[in-house]
């Protein structure tokens, strides 16, 4: 019994500096609908931009459409330097509202089933499209997509022998890496929250903030230019997306930090404006250059690191300026972000393998692709949050009135699910 006692104390007293963390007894502050506007927003963009990847000439891409070019690119470097900075951004400040409202062992369970369990669902009944298109537009695939599903669950099947690059052998994530990402970086935040929470790091960032944009610029684009200098460049969304999900994390409540995007925010779209033009012509000129010299490389890969930064931090002035409000939609839109996020890709490159039989023309196509998108995924989200057994698989929040014990079960149900997964993520 004493043994019991000296464990448990000891357990307590080791996490102890964890628990610090969580459920603090601060007060909250208002709710940013800025970042609730611009999680929509962004999620959005994705499937503006991956029906875009249908058409691009020198980017690969799971499918590829018939009507390809390479003007398309300059447009898409509108979106692509920043996307994905921003969306991690927005993850780690909803983090830090999540964890000052959680407690440990409450919040490592729920994120693990409410990310998970969506992944989960995700790799074993919507990727599968993708690379059914995939690998009949590379192979020459002459079976159905029903004849290919079947084969699918066959972890040693030589049908996929050179698609073995998944969780499970040739059961890949594509583009839900995200989740994937989210749930490790989630793990190792939270590890690293003693230091983060430490009162001389907090100190930093606060003098941080009072300084002058282009100071405060400065200091968060050194990271990620050392970081892409020593990074393999295939590899280098992963840390990119781990640091800007701590920037989000450690400035989500400095409104400081807001109030100095928001003072610059024309300033901001200017710098933008003009690194986008430079990085077009970089783009162009050193890129697709094959006899560009390495510092040329280099010069353009620091550049283009720079505008991933100014394109973030310009949206959050932006949505600063004009979203920081409430709307009626607002919450079901954001609701509807995670079964978009998870349907949309699978969506756009089912449509695209089968629309492009009929050989409509490149507009037509994508503008119907687009369409049908939109309108497929919405009637999915609308029917599944209509279903409280449903909604998890989607990652869609349950809204029923549910006791306490019930909600318990639930999420233990969800956690057996997700084991066999966090085995193989961890």
């Amino acid at each position: 019994m004493k043994l019991k006692i000296i464990i448990k104390n000891t357990t307590r007293t080791l996490l102890q500096p964890w628990q610090n963390a969580f459920n603090q007894a601060v007060e909250l502050p208002p709710r940013r609908y800025d970042l609730d506007w611009l999680r929509v927003l962004a999620f959005g963009l994705l499937i503006f931009y991956h029906t875009g990847m249908l058409y691009t000439q020198n980017w690969g891409f799971h499918f590829k459409s018939q009507y390809l070019s390479s003007n398309i690119e300059n447009i898409m470097l509108l979106l692509s330097p920043w996307r994905m900075g921003l969306i991690w951004f927005i993850s780690g400040a909803a983090l830090r509202f999540i964890i000052a409202r959680a407690s440990l062992g409450g919040f490592l369970i729920s994120r693990s089933v409410r990310i998970l369990l969506p992944l989960l669902i995700g790799v074993w009944f919507i990727v599968p499209v993708q690379l059914y298109a995939q690998m009949s537009q590379e192979t020459g695939l002459a079976i159905s997509y029903w004849q290919f599903y079947l084969q699918f669950f066959d972890l040693t099947n030589p049908l996929f022998e050179y698609y073995q690059a998944g969780i499970w052998p040739h059961v890949d994530v594509n583009h839900l890496w995200y989740l994937r990402s989210l749930w490790q970086f989630t793990l190792l935040l939270v590890f690293a929250l003693p230091l983060l929470h430490h009162h001389y790091v907090q100190t930093v960032i606060t003098r941080l903030c009072e300084q002058s944009l282009l100071i405060i610029f400065i200091v968060l684009l050194l990271p990620l230019c050392i970081l892409k200098l020593s990074w393999p460049s295939d590899t280098f969304r992963y840390p990119m997306g781990a640091l800007f999900l701590l920037y989000g994390y450690l400035l989500a409540w400095h409104s400081v930090f807001y109030s100095r995007l928001l003072l610059h925010w024309r300033a901001l779209c200017v710098v933008f404006i003009v690194g986008y033009l430079i990085v077009v012509a970089g783009y162009n000129m050193i890129w697709q250059n094959s006899a560009a010299s390495q510092w040329q490389i280099t010069g353009m890969d620091m550049l283009y690191t720079a505008q991933r930064l100014v394109g973030v931090l310009m949206m959050l002035a932006l949505a600063q300026r004009f979203l920081n409000h409430d709307h009626p939609k607002l919450a079901l839109l954001n609701s509807a972000v995670f079964p978009f996020y998870l349907l949309h890709q699978s969506v756009i490159i089912g449509l695209a393998f089968y629309l492009s039989k009929l050989q409509l023309g490149g507009f037509m196509e994508s503008l119907l692709i687009l369409s049908l998108t939109f309108i497929l995924c919405w009637l999915v989200f609308i029917g599944a949050r209509r279903v409280d057994l449903l909604s998890p698989f989607l990652g869609i929040k349950v809204t029923g009135k549910y006791k306490a014990w019930q909600v318990k079960v639930g999420f233990g149900c969800g956690l057996i699910l997700v084991s066999p997964l966090i085995i193989r993520l961890i």
